[in-house]
This record gives structure tokens, C-alpha cells and sequence, in this order.
């Protein structure tokens, strides 16, 4: 497994490091360069100050050329740098320099003491590069107007020298700053890593049913907004685990009584001492069956319902389609209950996922038909309002009293005197249905049927989208 520390630290001390050598390789170029130029420059106001100095005085020797003058300088042994080198006599240096000057007829007239006989250079004009005595030497050439020509030169390891300690100069404090900022980097990283760390260490810590969020008090803005992340995901997961085993509670609780009637019913089908015992056993062995059935398929469809955390696919819904087609499905059990049904479905479309928003109407229209009475009426409406479509579900039933409407979106919550049996779920499966499509479910009085209202408002449709 990688680590981001040491990745972070890696590249940033590498690629600092190249640059360092890069830019490092750049300034001694360049140093070297400007003191090449420098010492150029140098070589010629040399030149100029010898000819300001000795023209004059050197015009009767043209006339009289003999043996040229010689300038002694100082000769001794000296090591080291800077003021190693000087001393009250002169410099180190000053035999690695030298200057010649010469009359129109090419006769030396004065030189220094470690200028060689021979010209240091062809007389002409500007610079040149020789070699003398097996050393190159950097050199240059100016003609006065009285046609003598004034020569200096340097030494080319001199020069070098002095270039390299100019480079150099400049080179160090990179070098020297390279130890330095890899520190300062490592320390950034590893202060900057510290927080990723201890979320890390919360993370690793702790117990698999601990739900509660992580500290998210002082750290940094990025690694803030993980931990909130984690923090939101930490929240929907204990939700999620919460309704997880309130559901499997529940279903345990409501399944035992199913389950016990049809092991009793079972039993006395298998002990009948007559035909009309066992028939009667049978019978009651097959409703039981058929309430267990109805009853875990209703479970399993909150289940489904909760489990959608709040994401569902939406897409464009004809709901008066939608809710025909559902009243189609139930017409063969109404018509055996011999209830009246009144359906007037106005189109309006809504966002949503079908089949989660059938399985509401589903549950609505089995409400109806399971409280309103053998022969009772049932009144299905939906209608266009601006910008909301309703779903109006009316029974002749007994209704639910206004303090006992908010209970009924409960799980397994039953009224009680009602007559019918049930599992409770119908009305929790519809309200969650609701929440999720962002819906309003509302229970009333049916001022028609004198029974229970369910009102469902969705949002209506922007016109001209598409799936």
C-alpha cells in the first residue's frame, strides 16, 4: 500500500532537487560567462591605462630602440585564498599576468617581467587565445595612433580560477539552502499528513456498531471536508443499521403469530376426526397461508422502499395510466366484494420511479377495498392543480380517528376495533413511498363516503422534459 506522505515527500524532494540542479547548472554557466566578460573588460581598460600611462613618455625610445625596459614584479610562493595571496610587495597573481609594448617597427619597448621577448599575440587589433611556454594565455591587442602596439594578458588558469570562485560564490547558497528546504518540506509534510493520520487512527479504532462521527475539530479545510464525508456516510449507514434491526425485530414480532396460527391450523388438520373438521382446518390453513404470504410480501416491499436511501431513478409518469392500471389488477377482487368503484383519473405527469410509485397506489387502492365494507363504495380520483397532480383514494370504511392519522405511517400499527385484519404495513409502505418523491400524504375524512381520505400531492412534471 502506498503512502501519500512518502509519495509527497519523494516527488517534492526530487523535483526540488532537480530543480535546484538545473537552476544550480544554470547560475554557474552564467557566472562563468559574466566573469569571462568581466575579466574581458578588464584586459582592455588594462591596456587603455598602460597606454595612458607610457605613450607619452615612450616617444623619444622610437627613435633610439635598444634593449626595452623591463618592470619587475613580485615572485614569491603563496597559497590559499583571498588575502593569502597579498602581501605589501604585491600579489600572487602577478606572474600570471603580463603586458608588452611594441614601436611601429615591431621593436619591444617595455614589457613586465613575466611577459616572454615574443609578442604575446600576432599584432593586431583585439583578442586572441594563445599558447606561451605551454600555458594559454587570454590576450589583447591595442594600436595607438603613433602606431605602437600596447598587449595584455592573463593566464587562462587564473582566469578560470577567478571565474570558477565568482560561479561558485553564487552556486553555494543553493547548495547550502538544499539540506535546509528538504527539512522544512519534510516538516510541512509531515504537519500537513498528521491530520490524515489521527483520522486514520479514528477510523481504525474504532468498533464496527460505533456510528457516532469522527472529531472533526482542528483540521485543515481538505481533510474538514473528508471527515464530514465520512461523518454524512457514518450518519446514513447507523440509519440505515437502525432501520435494519427495528425492521428485523418487527418482522420477527409480526411473523410469530402467522406463523403459530398456521402451525395450529396444520395440526388440526392433521388430528380431524371427521371430514368436516378437516375441510374447516384446511380452509382456515389456507387463508392463514394466504395472510402470511400477502404478509411477507408486503415486508419485503418496505424493505425495498427504506433501502433506497432517498435515491430513486426518476423518470416522466402518466399517473392517471399508472393508476388505471392498478385498478384493473384489483377490479376482479372488488367485483367478488361486490363494492362499488368510482375511478375519474385528470392526466397530469410526475417525476418518479414506477414501480415504486405503483406499489403506493397499489397499497392505497388494497386499503380501500380491505376496510370498505361487502357492497361498500370506493371513490379513486387524481387531478392537475398548477403545479401539483393529486391522487384522492375515498372508502365507505370506518375510517381512523384524527389523534391515531399520524401512527398509521408507524410499521405494524393497527387500529384497533376496525374488524379487519391486517399487517399495519399498508399505509407505512405509501408514507415512505411519499417521502422519497418528495410527496405530501395526507389523511381525512371522505366527505362523500363518509369513510378514510388519503390524499397524495406530487410535483408536477416540467413540460417539455423527457425520460
Amino acid at each position: 500500500m502506498t503512502s501519500i506522505r512518502r509519495t509527497l515527500l519523494w516527488w517534492v524532494l526530487s523535483g526540488t532537487a532537480a530543480l535546484m540542479a538545473v537552476a544550480g547548472f544554470f547560475s554557474y554557466r552564467a557566472g562563468l560567462q559574466e566573469a569571462g566578460e568581466m575579466f574581458d573588460a578588464r584586459l582592455v581598460q588594462s591596456t587603455r591605462v598602460l597606454v595612458g600611462l607610457v605613450n607619452e613618455p615612450l616617444g623619444d625610445m622610437a627613435a633610439y630602440p635598444g634593449e626595452p625596459i623591463v618592470l619587475h614584479g613580485w615572485h614569491g610562493q603563496a597559497s590559499g585564498v583571498g588575502e593569502a595571496l597579498a602581501f605589501k610587495e604585491g600579489h600572487a597573481y602577478e606572474s600570471k599576468l603580463a603586458f608588452q609594448v611594441w614601436d611601429a617597427q615591431r621593436h619591444l619597448l617595455l614589457r613586465s617581467d613575466s611577459a616572454p621577448t615574443t609578442p604575446l599575440a600576432a599584432l593586431a587589433d583585439g583578442y586572441a587565445t594563445v599558447r606561451i611556454d605551454g600555458e594559454q594565455w587570454r590576450t589583447f591587442t591595442l594600436r595607438t595612433s603613433q602606431g605602437r602596439w600596447f598587449q595584455s594578458g592573463e593566464r587562462a588558469d587564473i582566469r578560470q580560477e577567478l571565474a570558477e570562485d565568482i560561479a561558485e560564490g553564487t552556486l553555494l547558497p543553493l547548495l547550502l539552502a538544499l539540506p535546509l528546504m528538504a527539512l522544512l518540506i519534510w516538516l510541512a509534510v509531515d504537519q500537513v499528513t498528521r491530520s490524515l493520520r489521527q483520522v486514520s487512527d479514528q477510523v481504525g479504532e474504532r468498533a464496527p456498531e460505533r456510528m457516532t462521527p469522527l472529531d472533526a475539530a482542528h483540521l485543515p479545510r481538505e481533510v474538514g471536508g473528508l471527515v464530514l464525508a465520512l461523518n454524512g456516510l457514518l450518519a446514513r449507514l447507523g440509519a440505515a443499521l437502525s432501520r435494519e434491526r427495528r425492521f428485523v425485530a418487527d418482522a420477527a414480532h409480526e411473523l410469530r403469530t402467522p406463523l403459530g396460527a398456521l402451525k395450529v391450523h396444520a395440526d388440526n388438520a392433521r388430528h380431524a376426526t371427521s371430514r368436516e373438521e378437516r375441510t374447516r382446518a384446511e380452509e382456515l390453513l389456507a387463508g392463514s397461508v394466504l395472510r402470511l404470504e400477502r404478509l411477507v410480501a408486503q415486508l419485503l416491499a418496505l424493505s425495498r422502499a427504506e433501502n433506497a436511501g432517498g435515491v430513486v431513478p426518476m423518470r416522466r409518469l402518466e399517473l392517471s395510466a399508472l393508476v388505471q392500471g392498478e385498478v384493473d389488477e384489483l377490479k376482479p377482487l372488488i367485483e367478488q366484494r361486490q363494492q362499488r368503484l368510482v375511478v375519474s383519473l385528470a392526466p397530469g405527469e410526475i417525476l418518479g420511479a414506477e414501480t415504486q410509485i405503483a406499489l403506493l397506489v397499489r397499497n392505497l387502492l388494497e386499503n380501500a377495498v380491505r376496510y370498505a365494507p361487502q357492497g361498500g363504495q370506493i371513490l379513486v380520483a387524481s387531478a392537475l392543480e398548477g403545479h401539483t397532480v393529486s391522487l384522492r383514494v375515498d372508502d365507505s370504511g370506518p375510517g381512523i380517528p384524527p389523534e391515531e392519522r399520524e401512527r398509521v405511517f408507524d410499521r405494524f400499527y393497527r387500529v384497533l376495533g376496525s374488524g379487519v385484519e391486517g399487517s399495519g404495513l399498508g399505509l407505512a409502505i405509501a408514507g415512505e413511498v411519499a417521502r422519497l418523491h418528495g410527496a405530501d400524504i395526507r389523511l381525512g375524512s371522505s366527505p362523500e363516503l363518509g369513510g378514510l381520505r388519503v390524499e397524495v400531492s406530487f410535483e408536477r412534471a416540467a413540460t417539455g422534459g423527457g425520460d
